[in-house]
């Protein structure tokens, strides 16, 4: 079961505005945190920009927020063009062929530089279209943490051409007062998770645990299988601590799909609540326990549990 602390979400975006104009990525159902929620709650606040990484999802912001500004970070092919116009969404001048497109169809855009990260946008070239008309901005993403020459050459740059600029990554926050591109700093610490005891087994030394018998008892214990495993967002071999009764134990052998296993004492019974992250475990130290970056982490959870209890 997951949790989301809408508190959370709205003490996150608040933060950020205090400082900069947002513009709220909601790619991917919103990391999972659910595009149609994430939308509703960030007009709430007073948020109408959004990043998105394809048509399809752009359609959907605007069918929730029709006012909203939405761009589309990836690649637009040639037959998605009137879809752009009908829902007035923004392309992103990739590379030169895209420049051609849009300035063909008359779009407005917003011009993508590559700092470096080798995905989306132009190395160069850029000087010769960035003077167009139908660039509305330039922006990049920061993909690492040496930040600060690839900001000031995004700043020189807007200044110079008199474009409008914005900064994707949530490394830019405290770095730049311009508009910022924010995922991961807006869902942070706004997620809960836990699962529950649904069987408890007593077993003798030597016995082992879960499939491939990784995990062998020293001795007579007590294991408490949970209904969380792979699918639901553990790695295979999950072994971090979880809280059960203000209490803390660990997770043993190999995770199954939907159950993993934890060595447990006589205080633990059937049905209890256990805490993977939450309350008293901070989300850091399930990802660094679990292997997993932060996006994987939302990404995975989010996208098997998909009860909402904010």
């Amino acid at each position: 079961m997951r949790i989301i602390k809408e508190d959370v979400l709205i003490d996150n975006i608040k933060k950020i505005q205090k400082t900069n104009d947002i513009i709220l990525v909601v790619k991917d159902n919103a990391y999972g945190f659910g595009i149609c929620y994430m939308i509703h709650l960030a007009k709430q606040l007073n948020v109408n920009k959004f990043a998105v990484k394809s048509i399809s999802e752009g359609i959907f912001v605007k069918s929730i927020y029709k006012d909203s500004s939405v761009l589309v970070l990836g690649k637009i092919k040639k037959e998605d063009i009137e879809d752009v116009k009908k829902y007035d969404l923004i392309p992103t001048i990739n590379d030169y062929d895209d420049y051609i497109l849009f300035k063909e169809q008359k779009l407005s855009s917003h011009l993508a530089i590559d700092t470096g990260m080798n995905r989306f946008g132009m190395k160069s070239g850029f000087l010769a279209i960035i003077n167009d008309s139908i660039v509305k901005a330039v922006y990049t993403h920061l993909y690492d943490s040496e930040t600060k020459n690839k900001i000031q050459f995004i700043e020189q740059l807007s200044k110079n051409y008199l474009k409008p600029f914005h900064i994707g990554g949530s490394v830019a926050y405290g770095k730049t007062k311009g508009t910022i591109r924010v995922g991961r700093m807006v869902y942070e610490n706004a997620l809960y998770f836990y699962g529950q005891i649904v069987n408890i087994k007593e077993i003798d030394k030597k016995e082992t645990v879960g499939y491939d018998g990784l995990y062998q008892a020293t001795g007579k214990k007590r294991i408490g299988v949970c209904n969380v495993g792979y699918a639901d967002g553990l790695s295979l071999f999950y072994h971090g601590r979880v809280r059960i009764q203000d209490r803390f134990y660990s997770c043993v052998g190999k995770c199954c799909m939907d159950q993993c296993f934890i060595l447990i004492d006589d205080q633990v019974d059937l049905w209890d609540e256990v805490e993977f992250f939450g309350k008293e475990i901070n989300e850091d130290e399930f990802i660094k326990n679990n292997q997993m970056s932060k996006y994987e982490m939302f990404l995975r959870i989010n996208r098997q549990n998909t009860g909402l209890y904010p």
